[in-house]
């Protein structure tokens, strides 16, 4: 007997002949994420993860399930797939209260069918109740019974070259290995939408890097060192990131000064796509992703969305949370990790300009007339020129 996780991937199945570059793929993401801690290899549809006798466990399990691409994982023991070597095990499992047994019987040589075999395990684990018991169980109430319905254990017996047992399935986070769908280049703000979108972008199977854009000194070190947060958190879903920060001091204080308030927000992220733009494709991006969510505040409405498309040439902007509303994102920051480091109270550069009236449908022509009032390649070339880039450790 040999305990080992087995985890199991979903949407992969649907890929038809591309599915061997997506296990690929979910494979070399998985040995990376792991290193040397255990091995890991593909065998029958599943996913193995095993020599891991001096990794912790549950560790182990967390670094599985949060891999883009598993749906769920198990902690199971291997036996041999011989009713003989499974019944054995069976036999000195020991459980309290209702169960089931549910048998899958993917080998279709193994001798007895599904159905018939979980019948005889669960009167295996009855006779071994009631041996353990002895003899003052015919007084006492039966502690073990078979519960179909609603049953406080499930015993999955999972038959194939080799048999592997189980009682609990973790859930995994499904969607596509991080990588096969290119790289992107995120908008990090410091709140609570624009890592979420990072982990969505990272689940449809995109590498991700990310690009801060930081105002010293109405910004502080401490909301840097907020997105340092951000970034390592990120990291547990997708593979290693960097982290472009830009000095958007300058091109703040020349929108303030020369340009109509109302449009402050609105020209201010039209030169933060355009820096992104530039970035990513210096880095091999292959589209930019934003935290935008329709009609959230003033700059997000169709009109401020359709402003920043025109700022753009060559990468698509991608909006993952475009449809979602505010509490739903909460839900899914808190489930991620992000939303204690993001509601943490340090300002970010849209916080600290943000004028008292921002348009909420700015008309383009006279947003772009307004922006000639600056030297729009001058400002780009000077924060693209200044960008610090950071690796986490």
């Amino acid at each position: 007997m040999e305990n080992k996780i087995i985890a199991r991937y979903g949407e992969i199945h649907l890929k038809g002949g591309n599915r061997k570059f997506f296990i690929n793929a979910l494979l070399r993401n998985l040995r990376a994420r792991i290193g040397n801690l255990a091995n890991v290899q593909f065998s029958e549809g599943r996913v193995l993860v095993d020599d891991f006798c001096n990794t912790d466990e549950a560790r182990l399990l967390d670094t599985v399930t949060s891999t883009f691409g598993i749906t769920s994982a198990s902690v199971v023991t291997q036996v041999q797939s011989v009713p003989e070597a499974i019944l054995e095990y069976i036999g000195i499992l020991e459980i309290e209260g209702g169960f089931k047994v549910v048998v899958n019987r993917a080998n279709k040589g193994f001798p007895v069918k599904s159905m018939d075999f979980a019948a005889e395990c669960g009167g295996i684990i009855l006779a071994s109740a009631k041996s353990r018991a002895g003899a003052s169980s015919a007084s006492s109430p039966c502690k073990v019974w078979v519960d179909v319905l609603n049953p406080n254990t499930i015993i999955n017996v999972d038959i194939r070259d080799k048999a592997y047992i189980y009682q609990k399935s973790f859930d995994g986070h499904g969607g596509l290995p991080v990588g096969v769908s290119g790289r992107c280049i995120v908008l990090l703000s410091g709140g609570i939408d624009s890592p979420v979108a990072a982990y969505l972008a990272a689940k449809r199977g995109l590498s991700v890097d990310l690009v801060h854009f930081a105002t010293p000194p109405y910004t502080s070190d401490l909301a840097l060192e907020k997105i340092y947060k951000l970034q390592k958190l990120i990291e547990k879903y997708s593979d290693k990131t960097r982290l472009f920060v830009v000095p958007f001091t300058e091109i703040s204080r020349a929108i303030k000064k020369n340009c109509a308030d109302e449009f402050v927000i609105t020209l201010m992220r039209r030169f933060m796509v355009r820096i992104a733009e530039k970035i990513g494709i210096e880095n091999k991006a292959d589209c930019i992703i934003t935290g935008e969510n329709l009609a959230q505040v003033a700059s997000q409405t169709i009109e401020g969305i359709r402003s920043n498309n025109f700022c753009v040439n060559i990468l698509p902007i991608l909006r993952p949370l475009i449809t979602f509303d505010k509490q739903e994102i909460i839900t899914l920051a808190k489930r991620i990790g992000t939303y204690d480091v993001s509601v943490e109270p340090h300002l970010d550069c849209c916080t600290v300009f943000v004028p008292k009236n921002p348009s909420i449908k700015p008309n383009l022509k006279r947003v772009e007339m307004d922006e000639t009032k600056l030297d729009i390649e001058v400002l780009v070339e000077n924060a693209v020129r200044e960008v610090e880039t950071r690796l986490t450790c």
